[in-house]
C-alpha cells in the first residue's frame, strides 16, 4: 500500500534505530521489493484478508509468518517486512487518519473537511498522487537511501515460492525511476508529509520492538 520508496525509507529507519539487524541489507532490500513485483494476483502475493473495516482488506500476517518469517534469511524476511510494513500501513495509519462513508463511497478528510470519491482517493489522482507530493521532502531529508538501491540487481531473485517468482514485465527499476521523475505541487490535502513520516518512524519503533531486534 505504501509507494516503493516508502519502504526503502522505513528500512532506512530500520538500520537508523537499531544497531542489531544482521542482515545483508541489499538482499533485505531486495527482498522487500518482491511482493509487489509478483505478477500474482494481490490477492495471493499480499495474502490478503478482510480488514476491520468493511471494503478493506491486508495482509494476513500470520499466513505470511508461517511462509516468510525466516529472521535469517535476509531476502524472505525482507518480503515479510514488506508484508508487515503494508498491514501496518492500512490499519494503524491510513484507516484511522479519515472518515470512511461507506453509504456514499466518499472518504473525508477530518482535518481539512476535505472530501473524495472512493475510486478518486484510490486512483493516481488521489493517494498515489499524494505520495509524490511528500516524496520531493524525503528526498531533500535524504531518506530515500539512492546510492544503496543502485546496488539492488535488476533481476530480483527466485525464491522458490510460485507466486512470487512469477515476475512482472516491468522491472522494479523502471517503476522506481517513473515514482522519482513524477513531480506534483504538494498541497497536504491528502497526507501532510510531518504527520506522515512521524508514523512511519513510529511503525519502525514497533517493528524493531515486536522482533527483538
Amino acid at each position: 500500500m505504501p509507494a516503493m520508496f516508502f519502504h526503502f525509507a522505513f528500512i532506512e529507519e530500520l538500520y537508523r534505530i537499531s544497531s542489531n539487524l544482521p542482515y545483508n541489507k541489499i538482499d533485505f532490500m531486495a527482498g522487500n521489493l518482491i511482493p509487489d513485483m509478483s505478477a500474482t494476483k494481490k490477492t495471493l502475493s499480499h495474502y490478503r484478508k478482510a480488514s476491520y473495516v468493511e471494503g478493506f482488506v491486508a495482509p494476513d500476517i500470520e499466513r505470511v509468518k508461517k511462509d516468510l518469517f525466516f529472521p535469517n534469511d535476509p531476502i524472505k524476511f525482507g518480503m515479510y517486512t514488506h508484508l508487515w510494513l503494508d498491514k501496518r500501513f492500512i490499519e494503524n495509519v491510513l484507516i484511522p487518519s479519515f472518515i470512511w462513508d461507506l453509504e456514499n463511497m466518499r472518504v473525508i478528510n477530518p482535518r481539512n473537511g476535505k472530501s473524495w470519491s472512493a475510486n478518486y482517493f484510490f486512483s493516481s489522482r488521489g493517494m498515489y498522487s499524494s505520495y509524490t507530493e511528500v516524496k520531493t521532502f524525503m528526498l531533500r531529508d535524504n531518506l530515500i537511501p539512492l546510492e544503496e538501491i543502485s546496488k539492488i540487481p535488476t533481476i530480483l531473485p527466485l525464491t522458490g515460492i510460485p507466486i512470487f517468482d512469477i515476475r512482472r514485465k516491468k522491472t522494479w527499476r523502471k517503476q522506481l525511476d517513473e515514482h522519482l521523475s513524477k513531480q506534483k505541487k504538494y498541497t497536504g490535502n491528502i497526507f501532510v508529509y510531518p504527520a506522515l513520516w512521524q508514523s512511519f518512524q513510529e511503525l519502525a519503533e514497533e517493528f524493531i520492538y515486536e522482533h527483538n531486534l
